[in-house]
């Protein structure tokens, strides 16, 4: 049996559910490793969100080429780290440099319409979250199970296809308005399954800690954490643009 969530950073391990490897993984470690990432991506999102002036100079093209190509490398970064676990604090740390260019053209995007606010609203949403689901997880209320994974990975698959349909109705012109109730209902049920996603991360590390999983696991695990809370956050400011749309 092996230890593998249906966040997508985890199909690309190779671990087994036994090890025989004195230096393991440890909860501390996997702690360190995700404070690390977390940290890096909010320092140079703030710099690059910062650097950022759309009211000035608005979205200029090499932006737009930085934006697309930094989500490109992030991926990669994931790949990588995964098949080369040798290697994976110099990919990390390259999917924190890629991740946090791209969350700080978002953040500062939001920012500048709806306003400073709406970013401090999704990072203290996005950590309440992180610590209410790591309670539930923690005292037993939700159960991690083979149906809960495979419920996760319908319900995310459910949501691409959503998101695909919304992207091809937007191309084709018809109104944003026409389909805002479902692009409405699909960030909502994002913010849920981000959520809950949390709790595969939480349970994927115990399994892995626990079976003795090699010192290096830890990348790989605090990866796949940091993955699910960044795109909690994103999900979040999403759904908070929505509410202040509604109150405007």
């Amino acid at each position: 049996m092996r230890f593998r969530g249906q966040n997508p950073v985890y199909k690309y391990g190779n671990y087994e559910n036994t090890y025989e490897d004195t230096n393991s993984a440890t909860y501390g470690g996997v702690v360190t490793k995700s404070t690390y990432l977390l940290g890096l991506v909010a320092v140079i999102a703030m710099y690059f969100a910062y650097t950022l002036d759309f009211v000035n100079t608005g979205i200029t093209g090499n932006i737009i080429i930085t934006i697309i190509i930094a989500p490109i490398i992030a991926i990669i970064a994931i790949i990588v780290t995964h098949r080369m676990p040798q290697i994976a604090i110099f990919t990390t740390t390259i999917y924190g440099l890629a991740e946090g260019i791209f969350i700080g053209f978002i953040s500062a995007l939001f920012a500048s319409v709806y306003g400073g606010e709406i970013i401090q609203m999704a990072l203290i949403g996005t950590f309440g979250v992180l610590g209410g689901m790591l309670f539930l997880y923690a005292t037993g209320v939700i159960r991690v199970g083979a149906f809960f994974r495979k419920l996760m990975f319908s319900m995310l698959m459910g949501i691409v296809f959503s998101s695909l349909i919304l992207l091809i109705l937007m191309f084709t012109g018809v109104s944003f308005e026409s389909f805002y109730s479902l692009y409405v209902g699909i960030v909502i049920i994002s913010v849920v399954i981000s959520s809950l996603y949390l709790l595969i991360d939480f349970d994927n590390i115990t399994r892995y800690v626990q079976a003795g999983a090699p010192k290096q696991t830890e990348w790989s695990l605090a990866l796949g954490l940091v993955v699910t809370i960044i795109w909690l956050y994103i999900e979040l400011l999403r759904l908070l643009a929505i509410i202040s749309n509604r109150k405007s």
